[in-house]
């Protein structure tokens, strides 16, 4: 499901209510405390305009030389992830094994690390301090496909396997219609021959019937391979449309599925940790522990019924927008689809030293035409250091503006 994250919100002031002060607050939801992006990135705080995805191992490496920089210095803006079982192919891996492997193999395929730094300009320095972090995390529980990934890719298989077979027919058709022009100039020497030996045949010439026989022999056979290989060219030129039109059906189906919610039906475990650096002037070799971040995600999602539920859990040290205190957070997050609309609400609880506080949220989601959503909010935010608690009340238009480019290597 997709998050009501506001690109253009109209904030509405609400009336107070015991404890609650009617100011507007802006809507931090608890999407924002899953791992949509890489640990390393959430660790720095960060959204860089790029996160590269090497998927070889040439590209890894290019990717992270470019990375380190060429004067010593910790680079501003660099974040790369990728999973180190996947940068070799395994064609040999069905759906199936995909999502029955054992808890071996389930760490093999869904371990990904990242990295990503952050040297910020400032005034006060000509050497600002850099900060770097880098960060593990896997599915411990993949669950399993949902009907629409089975549906989909039950039908890739059948238009595969017709396109393998229409190929195979192809090589035949066009090894025969390949020759097609040989033989029609054969069948045409062995018809301008034929006419001149009945000719002569005619005129009396009695010694040129056995010729005239077998050149007429030879020149049924001419017909007969060229009205063969007439029926391969139009075999192969039928083929090839049959093939160009599974193609496109295997385009359209793979674009129709990656436009739709693709996330996995059960039981879903991720978990995540990460340690962030601080390098003091930006240089390499002057390093020291600043912060680290345990993450646990766990959800539940039924998408024939349209259901998702999602927890969250993170613990995170030396936050800088809590004045560098460590925080706890722990939520969880029910919604359900109806129509085209999802409606979900929300609950995390916060605690930052000896104080917890408690945050709510009802949601609503309407996709729109151009990938617009219409968005909107309501509820209670994070009580104030002075008592008072925030209401949150949003509505507006996600324009999808801001999300962070991947870059495949």
């Amino acid at each position: 499901m997709r998050a009501a994250a506001v690109a253009i919100a109209l904030l509405a002031s609400a009336s107070s209510l015991a404890g609650q002060v009617a100011e507007p607050s802006e809507a931090v939801e608890l999407e924002g405390f899953r791992l949509s992006a890489p640990p390393a990135l959430v660790l720095l705080g960060i959204a860089p305009s790029s996160v590269s995805r090497p998927n070889t191992p040439r590209a890894l490496i290019a990717s992270l030389v470019s990375g380190a920089g060429s004067s010593g210095l910790v680079p501003n803006g660099y974040a790369v992830e990728t999973s180190p079982y996947w940068l070799s192919r395994h064609p040999a891996i069905d759906l199936d094994g995909y999502y029955r492997a054992s808890l071996g193999k389930r760490l093999l395929y869904f371990t990904a690390l990242s990295a990503a730094t952050s040297r910020p300009s400032s005034k006060d320095s000509i050497a600002p301090d850099a900060r770097v972090s880098i960060a593990l995390r896997t599915l411990v529980m993949n669950g399993r496909p949902s009907r629409a990934l089975t549906a989909v890719t039950d039908t890739m298989r059948r238009i595969q396997l017709a396109y393998i077979e229409q190929y195979r027919r192809w090589e035949t058709a066009q090894a025969s219609s390949r020759r097609l022009s040989a033989q029609r100039t054969l069948l045409a020497r062995n018809e301008e021959l034929l006419s001149t030996l009945t000719t002569k045949l005619i005129a009396g010439d009695t010694k040129l019937r056995d010729s005239t026989l077998r050149v007429l022999a030879r020149r049924d056979s001419a017909r007969a391979q060229v009205a063969a290989g007439e029926s391969a060219d139009e075999d192969a030129t039928r083929l090839e449309k049959q093939m160009a039109n599974s193609e496109e059906r295997l385009s359209r189906l793979a674009k129709e599925f990656i436009d739709r919610d693709a996330e996995p039906d059960g039981f879903v475990l991720e978990l995540a940790a990460g340690v962030r650096s601080m390098f003091a002037g930006g240089e390499w070799d002057r390093a020291q522990t600043d912060g680290i971040g345990i993450w646990v995600t766990p959800m539940y999602r039924v998408s024939a019924k349209d259901v998702e539920i999602v927890g969250v859990v993170r613990y995170l040290t030396r936050v800088a927008e809590l004045d560098d205190e460590d925080v706890f957070d722990a939520g969880a997050r029910a919604g359900v689809t109806i129509g085209k609309g999802t409606f979900s609400g929300e609950l995390v609880r916060r605690t930052v030293r000896d104080t917890s506080s408690t945050r709510w949220a009802a949601l609503f989601d309407y996709p729109l035409p151009s990938r617009l959503h219409l968005v909107a909010s309501f509820g209670s935010d994070y009580r104030l250091p002075s008592g008072r608690r925030p209401v949150i009340a949003t509505l507006g238009v996600n324009l999808g503006l801001g999300a962070v480019e991947i870059l495949s290597r």
